[in-house]
């Protein structure tokens, strides 16, 4: 997740120095794109990704997510390489397909992680496992920020940026070759004990076998229609900042470009350590049965969404310096660390055996709004330096943020749904029939 994020994130600080030679090494050329040009590059990766998701998690259910993370690491580092080729010889175009295909590649590693992680993660251990994975998402984006920021200023320039990252990529592909395996059952050096204690805690919600995968019960399901608007939700209001935060800070706060990567970085910081935190707590609560755990994932979601669009709120409604502003910025993302333990566990709580397709799902129609978020930031800032049009970008993202998770809130579960076990679903068929008939 380390990985994936660095490659996915490098272009948002990168696209600064692209475009702008006075804040790098300015012996690299500059390109001229407009605002409009840049929101619509840095959407393109959007593109791809929501193609491939449901795919990947049907795959990973059917074959196991190994040689799928392979895959997809690997071409995303290839591309990542070849990616000032892109921009410099193709021009926009070249990067729009350049990142588009990132995108499908990207687009696997969800739902994959989400199978894998249903056939590791013991039910005891679910937070904790969960977030420590998907923490590697802030992780990513807490490096590459003010890296990419030195390397855009070092001898390499800003074509440093994805020549670093692209090779460390790839070094990640032959280690998780060597080390990396779909469950315990296939893993050549984890202990009987372990290996016991693992399949026994998932044996009564985690099928064996291939199942095929009920769509019509996954279609009619409430429980999943409000994971998927507190999805969309999410991912407007959190891109929106993810890629466009380098440049709020360059032209409306007046930081370089070495001060923006790591102002850029701190809520990934934070984000990161919240998350392991709050995944303790959450572990703590439900091993002490102090709290159920759809209250658990409606409380979590609720800092998250609602913590982050009253700060968000705040930053539009008030006159504020640039530090009151890295502050608000900072809060509002790193309170996003509460998704991890609330609806992006929902999932594997509602069918562990469908965890990956649930994902892709989600992920994949949620990364509509990863699209028109920062499209729509070049629709309404027409001018970099305008701070109130960044102040209706600012004030769109928490509305999103409220209303997604207030939909969360009145119709959310963490129930494990009928349609995730074979037998039962074989029940409910026979129900249906008799009544039928």
């Amino acid at each position: 997740m380390v990985i994936a994020y660095a490659m996915r994130v490098n272009l948002s600080v990168g696209i600064v120095a692209m475009t702008d030679k006075s804040s790098a090494n300015q012996e690299f050329i500059e390109l001229h794109w407009n605002e409009s040009t840049k929101s619509t590059v840095l959407s393109s990766f959007f593109w791809g990704y929501l193609i491939t998701q449901v795919y990947a998690g049907q795959m990973a259910q059917k074959y196991g997510g190994k040689y799928f993370l392979v895959g997809s690491i690997g071409v995303s580092a290839f591309l990542t390489i070849i990616t000032p080729i892109s921009a410099i010889h193709g021009g926009v175009a070249a990067m729009c397909l350049n990142r588009m295909v990132q995108g499908m590649a990207q687009g696997f590693i969800f739902p994959v992680i989400n199978v894998m992680l249903s056939k590791w993660a013991p039910k005891s251990e679910k937070s904790r496992l969960v977030s420590f994975v998907f923490s590697g998402t802030q992780f990513g984006s807490l490096v590459m920020l003010p890296v990419a920021g030195f390397l855009a200023s070092s001898v390499g320039g800003w074509p440093s940026i994805f020549y670093v990252g692209g090779v460390i990529a790839l070094v990640w592909v032959l280690a998780w070759c060597l080390m990396g395996a779909n469950s315990p059952a296939e893993h050549h050096t984890i202990s009987e004990a372990e290996k016991k204690y693992i399949i026994t805690s998932l044996s009564n919600t985690t099928s064996k076998k291939f199942l095929p995968t009920p769509w019509s019960k996954i279609i009619k399901s409430m429980p999943m229609w409000t994971l998927l608007i507190s999805h969309m939700a999410q991912n407007w209001g959190f891109w929106i900042l993810l890629t466009n935060m380098p440049t709020y800070i360059n032209y409306i706060l007046k930081f370089n470009i070495k001060s923006n990567g790591f102002l850029s970085a701190l809520p990934y910081l934070i984000m990161w350590i919240l998350i392991i935190l709050f995944s303790w707590i959450s572990d703590y609560i439900k091993i002490n049965s102090l709290m159920s755990d759809t209250n658990q994932r409606k409380m979590w979601n609720s800092i998250a969404h609602w913590g982050g669009a009253l700060a968000l709120f705040v930053l539009y409604l008030f006159d504020t310096s640039a530090m009151e502003a890295i502050i608000l910025l900072t809060v509002a993302l790193s309170l996003n660390s509460g998704i991890f333990t609330g609806f992006l566990t929902n999932h594997m709580d509602l069918a562990p055996n469908f965890a990956g397709t649930l994902m892709g799902i989600t992920n994949s129609l949620a990364n509509i709004t990863s699209i028109l978020g920062p499209l729509l930031v070049g629709f309404i800032v027409t001018d970099s330096s305008n701070k109130e049009q960044w102040g209706m970008v600012f004030l769109y993202s928490a509305a999103i943020f409220f209303v997604g998770n207030l939909i969360y809130v009145i119709f959310g579960t963490a129930e494990i749904q009928p349609w995730n076990d074979l037998s039962n679903r074989n029940e409910i068929q026979a129900e249906d029939a008799s009544e039928n008939s």
